[in-house]
């Protein structure tokens, strides 16, 4: 199948084995409200993954699950630290604020879409003006938003100082997977053992259907979020049929296994780049990201050749062409894009 759609690994289709399990479980009588066999499953697993014991909860979307998870952690009054061009800022369309009932995302900058403690400790602020908001959370996207990553360092760094400081660390990890399998950290050093409180881990980009789960790594800070979840609407009777993608997601290792080569693909289009042309990734291709900025009418001659990709037009880094590839992703897929994209280019230089 000769694919041309680079806009994002959420629109390559559902990975066979979870769709399968998805259709299975159907077939079965259900208990409602995630009191189901299924998600005790899920939960058994990431406690297996993660090395300790976790509260987990099946939710539809990435944007819920920040959104809710900020919530539990980030308490009144309170404004969470973040990056700019992270999803909870530019992409989420107000939810963390709407969901924290008044408290602010404080956006900051930082090399490669990653925060440090320098620049947070800048953005904190102060705790004791009542006039103004007190910082409570810090929220960061493991990867980031330019295809980057923190290393198990830097969220130790972070993990840190948010705990001496008192403040909730909170991870977006909607390609956690794709870290993971590019990294090859352990995911509980990437997490909890680095100070992080609550991890949003995607698998919808990695093949699922639609579904993410909330994983708290301690029980306590979770004890309330079904209730929360029940009032925002996300409390779904048939929340098995997340779970059972998830459960199909971790088993076996296909969630590393689909990043692994979701990942590949994304470096396959650097090399080809490299060798072929004069483009070099605007940034570091650490997962399944490439950024590309192009030169006079390169994005329009792109978009007519019918290859599909987002311009992110970042208001410091200017117009970027992005392309992401997911599991399913062909290599043959990639050598025609970038036998495209390196014919363009050398016309339009």
């Amino acid at each position: 199948m000769n694919n041309k759609d680079f806009r994002s690994d959420n629109v390559s289709p559902p990975a066979p084995e979870i769709l399968d399990a998805a259709l299975r479980d159907s077939r079965a009588w259900m208990d409602a409200y995630s009191d189901d066999q299924i998600t005790g499953r899920v939960e058994e697993r990431l406690a297996a993954i993660f090395e300790c014991d976790v509260a987990a909860f099946p939710i539809l979307t990435g944007t819920a699950a920040n959104a809710l998870a900020l919530a539990t952690i980030s308490g009144r009054f309170g404004q969470i630290l973040c990056h700019r061009s992270s999803h909870i800022n530019m992409d989420e369309c107000g939810a963390v604020e709407f969901y924290t009932q008044g408290n602010r995302l404080k956006p900051l900058e930082g090399e490669g879409a990653k925060l440090d403690v320098a620049t947070c400790v800048r953005g904190f602020g102060t705790s004791d003006d009542i006039h103004q908001l007190r910082t409570t959370a810090v929220s960061i996207s493991q990867a980031t938003e330019f295809g980057t990553y923190y290393a198990v360092e830097q969220v130790a760094q972070l993990g840190s100082w948010t705990k001496s400081r008192g403040v909730g660390l909170h991870m977006d990890g909607t390609r956690f997977a794709n870290v993971v399998a590019a990294s090859g950290s352990d995911p509980a050093e990437l997490t909890w053992r680095s100070g992080v409180d609550v991890l949003c881990l995607g698998a919808t980009k990695g093949g699922a259907i639609g579904a993410e789960v909330v994983v708290f790594f301690d029980r306590e800070k979770a004890r309330d979020f079904k209730r929360l979840m029940k009032r925002s609407g996300h409390l779904a009777s048939r929340l098995w049929f997340l779970a059972s993608q998830l459960d199909a997601y971790f088993r076996d290792d296909l969630w590393t296994t689909a990043a692994h080569h979701a990942n590949a693909m994304a470096k396959r289009l650097d090399e080809a780049l490299r060798q072929n042309s004069s483009l070099t990734p605007h940034f570091p291709v650490q997962t399944n990201m490439v950024f590309l900025k192009l030169a006079g009418s390169a994005y329009e001659k792109l978009q007519a050749s019918g290859v599909k990709f987002y311009v992110i037009d970042d208001e410091k880094e200017g117009p970027l062409a992005r392309f992401v590839t997911s599991y399913a992703t062909e290599p043959d897929d990639v050598d025609r894009l970038a036998e495209t994209i390196t014919g363009i280019a050398r016309g339009s230089a």
